[in-house]
């Protein structure tokens, strides 16, 4: 796997870029609340509470995990203190990695992919990571033309430039380029860039069937 387009088909003029999580594993928010319940803490209120410790310019602590300003430890540090504060019994360590726990690879989306790739049209991700370690790196190398994360390249979504750097590496200007993510606000930047980009709210058949009209090539969900 390179950061380049190495293997991106020219004679195509348009390509597919997706997010990681809540778009190829289950979502986010179940993930955080498996944790949640097993140890007691109301569903939702860890990521309250990490939301607004990052209403600062740069986002805060998120931001800075996100563009790998901070480890993964340095934000479990942290991400302990605002729960211990708020009341909450913890472990002193390891509550980022069970947040995360129950999000692993998942849904139709992956196989999605490898069609549009076997197409011709080149198929990149385009991920904000909480850290580095939780991706399933085989699989992304054997799915995935390029891999553009936030913390590898020091940006994050929404910021533009993360866009242009994707759109860069794939081979492909912002209006040939199909981008799929979960969260709205994502989705809008996209779009004012001039990417195709759709909101994947959990509807796989809405996806393909957005995706066939728009990349001109035959998509099926398993």
């Amino acid at each position: 796997m390179t950061e380049t387009d190495d293997r991106a088909n020219p004679q195509t003029d348009r390509a597919l870029l997706l997010d990681y999580g809540g778009v190829l594993t289950g979502p986010v928010a179940s993930s955080f609340f498996t944790f949640e319940e097993e140890i007691g803490i109301p569903s939702g209120r860890s990521f309250e509470l990490l939301v607004e410790a990052s209403r600062t310019p740069g986002g805060g602590m998120i931001g800075a995990l996100e563009r790998g300003e901070i480890s993964s430890e340095e934000f479990d540090a942290q991400l302990v203190s605002l729960l211990r504060d708020d009341g909450y019994q913890v472990p002193e360590s390891g509550v980022l990695q069970n947040l995360f726990a129950a999000m692993v690879p998942t849904g139709n989306l992956w196989d999605v992919a490898d069609q549009v790739r076997s197409s011709g049209v080149p198929v990149g991700l385009l991920s904000n990571s909480w850290g580095t370690d939780i991706y399933p790196r085989d699989r992304l190398a054997s799915t995935f033309d390029v891999l553009v994360i936030s913390a590898e390249v020091g940006m994050r979504k929404p910021d533009p430039q993360i866009y242009e750097l994707a759109c860069e590496r794939i081979g492909k200007a912002p209006g040939q380029v199909a981008f799929v993510d979960d969260l709205p606000r994502n989705v809008e930047v996209a779009r004012e860039l001039g990417m195709f980009g759709i909101h994947f709210d959990g509807d796989e058949q809405a996806v393909v069937e957005a995706l066939t009209d728009f990349l001109e090539v035959e998509i099926a969900l398993p």
